[in-house]
């Protein structure tokens, strides 16, 4: 009978043994377990408060525009030093601008009035370099470029721009180059909205808006930049395409026969058709109205678009016809049957900061709502 006691002890000893052993793994296990979950609840609301925006399009649509508006109105504008780079940047617009320029005067056999300019414009041209980092202008480059300008010739190979590459703000600039290339001149925030820098690769921008961090994401609109552009395509929640109305009498800079509204509404196409974008909301810029406008006056539209036959000089009617190719992509694209999938059109101009701020009170929603509901926050 001790001998059965003792047995009985030892066993259930050990039995008690083993279970408050297998007691504490599981409450290993357990505290492991609520981690990942925490983890993965963690997750779950970041990528809910971390909206991802993806702006697309083609080359110089205005996408790093709009990205710098979003940082004026809602990152609180630009640090001191972004001024000075941005003054740099300006002086190699001014000289791309004349170069252009200079160049466009002898392919279209136009002359000079001012012959002395026929060969103190060669420094212009060669000094360019669309991929060196921006530098102050030298007095002398400044002097030409000025002289450039003022010639009645040049003012003629201005009014033909669009058989030619030319920055859209190539006038605004030149016009203002004694003031922009005085040594005590900072440069303004409509400076900087118009000055152009070549995106290369992907820039992403974030923005606290109503408890929730929206990701702008600007990648490059050049045929060579569009293969980058699948890294940016997960998780997306909205996709903001930018197109220019005025490059409608332009060609792609990379195809000299290719017409660049054309260009742009078979990108849109395309992008219609990806699957990662089957629960994004889709918003379309089309943009420039200012600069649409002032061009139609001169260039009809029926010109480059035989079938639009509005008044050949309207830019309201002009531009309610270009959106109409845009929605017709829509509807005859093979994902435009998805549940709930709609196309938000706007007309915009990315230099006005006013007309991006109305904008983007009026698209928040769109962006925002869906998402703001499952946090709890509308």
């Amino acid at each position: 009978k001790q001998w059965y006691q003792r047995r009985v002890a030892i066993t259930a000893g050990g039995c008690c043994g083993l279970r408050q052993q297998h007691t504490s793994d599981e409450a290993k296990a357990i505290e492991s377990n609520k981690r990942i979950n925490k983890k993965i609840r963690d997750a779950k609301n970041q990528f809910r408060r971390e909206q991802k925006i993806l702006l697309l399009g083609t080359g110089e649509c205005g996408k790093s525009t709009f990205i710098k508006q979003m940082r004026i109105i809602l990152g609180g504008g630009f640090p001191e030093e972004q001024y000075e780079y941005y003054k740099r940047v300006i002086h190699k617009n001014l000289l791309q601008a004349g170069a252009s320029l200079a160049g466009a005067m002898r392919s279209l056999g136009i002359q000079y009035h001012d012959e002395s300019l026929q060969n103190d414009t060669i420094p212009i041209m060669e000094n360019f370099n669309e991929n060196q980092e921006p530098c102050l202008l030298s007095r002398e480059d400044v002097d030409v470029i000025r002289r450039l300008w003022e010639d009645p010739g040049v003012k003629e190979c201005f009014d033909r721009r669009r058989e030619y590459q030319l920055l859209d703000s190539a006038k605004y600039f030149l016009d203002k180059i004694n003031d922009l290339t005085d040594t005590s001149y900072k440069v303004t925030l409509d400076d900087i909205l118009r000055s152009r820098v070549r995106t290369t690769g992907i820039i992403e921008e974030v923005f606290h808006v109503d408890r929730v961090d929206l990701k702008i994401i600007d990648v490059g609109g050049q045929r060579r930049e569009r293969r980058k552009w699948i890294h940016s395509f997960e998780g997306v929640t909205s996709v903001i395409f930018l197109a220019s109305l005025s490059e409608y009498d332009m060609v792609l800079q990379e195809c000299k026969t290719r017409n660049r509204t054309e260009e742009s509404l078979q990108l849109f196409k395309t992008i219609l058709e990806y699957k990662w974008f089957v629960d994004s909301s889709l918003i379309l810029f089309l943009n420039k109205i200012d600069l649409f406008e002032e061009k139609i006056a001169l260039s009809p539209l029926s010109e480059f678009f035989p079938e639009y036959h509005g008044p050949p000089n309207n830019h309201i009617t002009g531009r309610e016809f270009i959106a109409s190719l845009y929605q017709e992509a829509y509807l005859t694209s093979s994902r435009s049957d998805i549940p709930n999938r709609e196309l938000y059109i706007h007309f915009t101009c990315a230099t006005d900061r006013h007309n991006i701020q109305r904008i983007f009170d009026a698209i928040k929603e769109t962006i925002l709502n869906h998402h703001m509901q499952e946090l709890n926050l509308a």
